[in-house]
């Protein structure tokens, strides 16, 4: 597997595999684009589902911050379970969830 970077409009936000080119663009274009606009940094979505997205191969440092998410994710979880091949890793901080917080009472 490669590693591939999707970006918008020269910004690198994500890193993923796999196994061409033209099959990270299709991914990047059907599944995780969308899934980008769920996500938010300072209150705005990381893609607005307009501007284009750019897949090129990740670079050295983005290489490095995927293996090390993945060293992370595995001693984290259930290794068993964990599909290394379907792993990506955000290169941007995003705004945590609304319902991360919970009220005390």
């Amino acid at each position: 597997m490669t590693l591939f970077t999707i970006e918008v409009a020269g910004r690198p936000l994500l890193v993923f595999p796999e196994k061409s080119t033209e099959a990270a663009e299709e991914l990047a274009n059907n599944s995780i684009g969308p899934d980008l606009q769920d996500f938010e940094e300072d209150g705005e979505p990381l893609w607005d589902g307009e501007e284009p997205l750019t897949v090129r191969a990740a670079n050295e440092q983005e290489s490095a911050l995927w293996d090390q998410g993945l060293a992370e994710a595995k001693s984290s979880g259930d290794s068993a379970d964990f599909d290394p091949d379907s792993y990506a890793v955000l290169l941007v901080e995003v705004d945590a969830e609304d319902g991360d917080e919970e009220d005390e009472a």
